[in-house]
């Protein structure tokens, strides 16, 4: 996020800001995906801290380019952890690299049900505590959970923060990516490179609007 500053410029460049705080599994990863779907779906296979993971390369390519052209940060939140970087960003091919919340303890996602014991929950109230002005996307499968996703939508304005909940059989889909642009503002100079070009950018030019919060979800999964 841009350092506090008194130039006007700035100061709206913090105000327009979006950090996105992203999972894998459920998300990024839909282990297993039958292979008729997953070659429809144009689905890798890698492997990485034991496990195989099915993953869209368009979808990890929308995070790389979105830090690129939106006024946009990623954030690792995930059970995933440093491997984040260490296996996955590589595997993926990232080529921009993304901060990490660390997993405090062995819980996984067992209390994700519970937004006053799950570990993403007591990091995302802390980042949100600690970034008064911050706005932010939080994608997981399991902010399907009834009383946590209730919970931050009850605490938190839709124009502060978003939730996105995908199924886990599917991870990510086209209009998640969609809702994830109308809520963020591309920057300047993306904006008028846009401007200037044959192709379509409404929806890169939208901002967040008072409907921007509503969750998509759906059913929990109680995946790790």
């Amino acid at each position: 996020m841009a350092a506090a500053s008194s130039a006007p410029v700035s100061a709206r460049r913090q105000a327009r800001h979006v950090t996105v705080f992203l999972d894998v599994d459920g998300v990024l990863n839909s282990y297993p995906v039958p292979k008729l779907r997953s070659m429809a779906e144009g689905r890798k296979k890698l492997h990485a801290w034991h496990y195989e993971l099915h993953y869209r390369p368009s979808v990890v390519e929308f995070f790389d380019r979105i830090v690129e052209t939106h006024e946009v940060d990623v954030v690792w939140l995930s059970t995933w952890s440093q491997r984040c970087k260490s296996e996955l960003e590589p595997k993926f091919g990232l080529r921009n690299s993304f901060d990490v919340i660390e997993m405090p303890d062995e819980t996984h996602n067992r209390f994700a049900h519970d937004p006053q014991q799950w570990w993403k929950a007591r990091a995302m109230e802390d980042w949100l505590a600690t970034h008064e002005q911050g706005r932010a996307i939080w994608i997981d499968d399991d902010l399907a959970w009834p009383a946590t996703r209730e919970y931050f939508l009850e605490h938190y304005s839709p124009n502060r923060l978003k939730l996105i909940a995908p199924d886990f059989a599917h991870g990510l889909t086209k209009a998640h990516l969609k809702e994830i642009r109308e809520f963020a503002y591309p920057k300047t100079e993306a904006a008028k490179s846009n401007a200037t070009s044959d192709g379509p950018t409404t929806d890169d030019a939208k901002s967040g609007n008072g409907n921007a919060g509503d969750s998509t979800t759906s059913e929990p999964k109680g995946t790790s």
